[in-house]
């Protein structure tokens, strides 16, 4: 497997049944219970409806004020979508081979367009025509593929190596600001850069090409890797030193997830007990839960920002000013902004444009555009209005598209799933209060909160909804709240205990010290900042 083939959205081709593993439902009672899968008194039709009324609602107009942030760098937001693509990868459909399904009722599809068939897919149903590509979740499949011994996976690499591109030098300014004088601009001649070949990326996973952020963390990994072959080539035989060094990669990554950032963003009212002793409910081995694919692990979408502190050319002390880099700029830097494509402006990344880790994990003392955004419903306008969706006017928002698949896969409302959790639910006055309060675009409703209201979203909430509703409330929007953080903590312990390979499978505690890589200062490296920093230094 050189290359993944999931998208975003999922696809109308059943998945083939090797290579891939399953997905799984935590509650599979609640799921399958007659009221999941749309609000109560509707049918499909009026289920659709009211999410395209509470949509249209919750539109943001142009002029809205910076989103209100947290202390915690943005770098976090990013290696939060590195995980979720790393864990799932789905394929299939539940609209897949239509005339062979029962007629069982609600809703055929478990692509997000439109809650239009006229039949409802129970869950075995659903979770037969859904498989997750990524065969072996969280264990690094997104930069490996199925490395480099395998004849469709062998051009990524040179050797154990990753194969590596560079920047292109280039005196194209590309600012918004094309007034900035060019000798003002920092370029970092001759970066590494993921390679690019006729508007594709060359790496596994071509998701983590979405935007610009997440391709230069997906780059840090590569460069990451090749450190360790580096360190390991000496005292290895050659025919070793990939595995050594995926295995070594594989157990930093594991370490940053157990022991940075998920205490960084999970509720400590959930984490009573370090992750690495926390028991999970029990789950088949490999097994993705849909409510943490389809609600729980999606609060990074709030998280993103409308700015970032980006480089020297976009952020604080910049010749620009200190707006940092857009939304857009960061988009339009992708194999979907035509990098790597003939007809493109640029082959590879431009030169100014390589990211600083050290600005991105380390906010200086009040700068916004360096710190990830409150999870809460008030999201960057572009997230809602055009950032990151191909077909906005064929399948709406990100935020609709997020409600419209969790109904689609019968996901459970918030409230059912904080009573399976043992959770306190949240009174009505605190989800209206978490509601946004922005003046709404269109005449139905003057507010998202009077929509939520009036369409039944304070009584059944969406569990994606629910959850940000709870990390606001319960956690003033600085972590993810209780409900989430107990799903999200089964998930990642459960595919740890299930895979052999995985930093709590180690016969002995393996920590950081123990591994070959240190930073300039020779200490471990602990800590996202430390890796980014380490990997991307004198690349």
């Amino acid at each position: 497997m050189t290359r993944l083939t999931s998208t975003h959205d999922l696809q109308d081709t059943p998945a083939p049944a090797e290579s891939r593993s399953p997905y799984a439902y935590l509650f599979p009672d609640l799921a399958d219970a007659p009221e999941a899968g749309r609000f109560h008194g509707t049918d499909d039709a009026g289920t659709l409806q009211r999410l395209k009324v509470f949509e249209t609602a919750c539109h943001l107009p142009p002029t809205e004020s910076p989103g209100l942030t947290i202390d915690l760098p943005a770098a976090y937001t990013y290696f939060c979508q590195f995980l979720n693509h790393d864990i799932s990868a789905p394929v299939g459909s539940v609209a897949a081979n239509l005339a062979g399904l029962p007629p069982v009722g609600i809703i055929g599809s478990a692509d997000p367009i439109g809650l239009n068939k006229d039949w409802r897919a129970d869950v075995a149903t659903i979770l037969s025509h859904i498989a997750n590509e990524q065969a072996r979740p969280m264990m690094l499949g997104s930069l490996y593929g199925e490395g480099p011994s395998d004849p469709e996976s062998a051009a990524l690499y040179d050797g154990a190596a990753f194969r590596l591109g560079l920047t292109s030098v280039t005196d194209d300014q590309t600012f918004s600001d094309s007034k900035t004088p060019p000798d003002q601009i920092v370029h970092v001649r001759g970066a590494p850069d993921i390679p690019r070949a006729e508007g594709v990326p060359l790496i596994a996973d071509r998701r983590n090409d979405g935007n610009l952020i997440l391709s230069q963390l997906h780059l840090a990994f590569m460069l990451f890797h090749n450190k360790a072959v580096k360190a390991l080539t000496a005292s290895t035989p050659p025919d070793q030193v990939f595995a050594r060094a995926r295995a070594l990669v594989t157990l930093h990554y594991h370490w940053l997830i157990l022991n940075d950032v998920l205490p960084a963003i999970l509720s400590p009212a959930a984490l009573t007990k370090p992750l690495s002793d926390w028991q999970p409910r029990p789950m088949p081995p490999g097994a993705v839960p849909m409510e943490f694919t389809t609600a729980a692990f999606r609060f990074g979408h709030s998280m993103v920002g409308r700015t970032y502190d980006y480089n020297a050319n976009f952020g604080r002390g910049s010749p620009t000013g200190p707006q940092g880099a857009t939304l857009g700029q960061l988009f339009a830097f992708t194999s979907k902004g035509k990098m790597g494509d003939e007809a493109g402006p640029h082959r590879q990344l431009p030169d100014h444009w390589v990211i600083d880790w050290d600005r991105m994990t380390d906010p200086a003392e009040g700068d916004v555009t360096g710190r990830a955004e409150r999870i809460d419903l008030n999201f960057a306008p572009d997230m809602l209005n055009v950032a990151g969706n191909a077909n906005m006017l064929e399948q709406g928002s990100i935020l609709f598209r997020n409600l419209l698949r969790g109904f689609h896969r019968r996901m459970p409302f918030g409230q059912r799933l904080a009573e399976a959790c043992g959770v306190a639910l949240l009174p009505r006055d605190a989800l209206r209060s978490a509601m946004p309060q922005h003046a709404s675009p269109g005449d139905d409703f003057p507010t998202p909160t009077a929509a939520a209201e009036t369409l039944g979203l304070l009584d059944e909430t969406p569990a994606w909804l629910y959850f940000l509703c709870e990390a606001q409330v319960l956690e003033d929007g600085r972590r993810v709240g209780p409900t989430a953080s107990q799903i999200i903590a089964d998930t990642i312990v459960s595919l740890m205990q299930g895979d052999p390979a995985s930093l709590l499978r180690q016969a002995v505690p393996w920590h950081p010290s123990q591994s070959l890589l240190r930073d300039a200062d020779g200490q471990p490296i602990a800590s996202l900042r430390g890796f980014l920093v380490f990997a991307t230094q004198g690349a």
